[in-house]
């Protein structure tokens, strides 16, 4: 993930590959945002999966024999 000063950083960089119509710089960038926008929807991937692993679990109770109690 980018902090604030990474984007900052990012945001001059573009800037100025923009304003110098430096071609190979701006591929650069978008390879670098391409790059956290891929890690970021492996991470939203991982975390709906988990929560829907946690969403469809039994709860312990559910025919365990025992009368509805927990244990």
């Amino acid at each position: 993930m980018l902090t604030p000063e990474e984007m900052l950083v990012l945001a001059t960089e573009l800037t100025d590959a923009q304003a110098d119509d430096d071609t190979q710089s701006l591929a650069a960038i978008a390879w670098q945002l391409y790059r956290q926008a891929g890690e970021h929807l492996a991470e939203i991937g991982r975390l709906r999966a988990a929560i829907h692993t946690v969403c469809n679990r039994r709860p312990v109770w559910q025919g365990s024999g025992q009368g509805g109690k927990l244990g």
